[in-house]
């Protein structure tokens, strides 16, 4: 006689969750995140200088197409990639880690990142402050606050443009110090500038994270390539002719230092 009950049935596996691409994605709060990045370098004439880049979207998925362009890069080079860890990194490399990853060790690795940059739509601003001889903790902190002072001004003026919108947040790299900083240019620019209003919403949020977001590891390479320019250097040449075709206002030291001062 056969049993009527019914064998109960085993659960199904789910298949295992394919390995992640190395990259970090963004949350949807930024495609209204501008970033900005920090470098101290000098000048042709031995003087210390504070550089600080400003970039934001033109079009809400900026960051968004940034990402995307580097997963199609990484995907097309996987076998190619280097150990991120091993041998001595160049500027480049220490300055965007994930932008560069996959152009380790290669002679194309400036114009490879430079070219990712280019067809992102951002724009930027510059902000170059001298800092006195001394270079004192106080000098370090007026430099900073001057140079994003400048590059909010370059901002506010860009959103004239018809159809542009301010962005609500702005992440920079640093610590409490740093961030307090910053928060007092931000106050003084909103308080100084005829359209203050542009940045009335913009809120300022220092990270500290390992590896960076890529909108912060793109301002960082680019204020990097500056400070090299400044400094003397030859190789940054790439990455310099994209930052100032985007730039929103080209400042009497960079506007010899690129191919073109058109705006993006």
């Amino acid at each position: 006689m056969h049993s009527s009950r019914r064998p109960t049935p085993r659960p199904l596996r789910r298949p295992a969750a394919p390995a992640a691409t190395p990259t970090v994605a963004p949350p949807p709060a930024w495609e209204q995140t501008a970033a900005a990045a920090t470098v101290f370098g000098r000048d042709a004439q031995g003087g210390q200088v504070c550089v600080q880049i400003l970039c934001w979207p033109i079009v809400p998925t900026a960051w968004t197409l940034l990402q995307q362009a580097l997963q199609l890069v990484q995907a097309s080079r996987v076998s190619v990639w280097r150990d991120s860890d091993a041998g001595v990194r160049t500027w480049v490399g220490a300055s965007a880690p994930q932008l560069s990853q996959p152009f380790r060790d290669t002679a194309a690795e400036e114009s490879s990142v430079a070219a990712l940059l280019a067809r992102t739509p951002i724009q930027l601003s510059v902000g170059l402050a001298p800092i006195a001889e001394a270079c004192t903790p106080e000098a370090l902190a007026v430099a900073r606050r001057q140079s994003l002072a400048d590059c909010l001004a370059a901002y506010a003026e860009s959103l004239r443009v018809p159809g542009r919108s301010p962005c609500r947040r702005l992440i920079a790299d640093g610590d409490a110090d740093i961030e307090q900083d910053l928060e007092t240019a931000l106050k003084r620019a909103r308080l100084r500038l005829d359209d203050g209003d542009a940045l009335r919403g913009l809120r300022l949020q220092c990270l500290q994270e390992t590896p960076a977001p890529l909108p912060l590891e793109a301002a960082t390479v680019i204020a990097r390539a500056v400070a090299e320019h400044l400094g003397g250097g030859e190789s940054v040449r790439a990455i310099l002719d994209v930052a100032v075709a985007k730039l929103a206002r080209v400042p009497p030291e960079l506007a010899r230092g690129g191919k073109s001062s058109r705006r993006r």
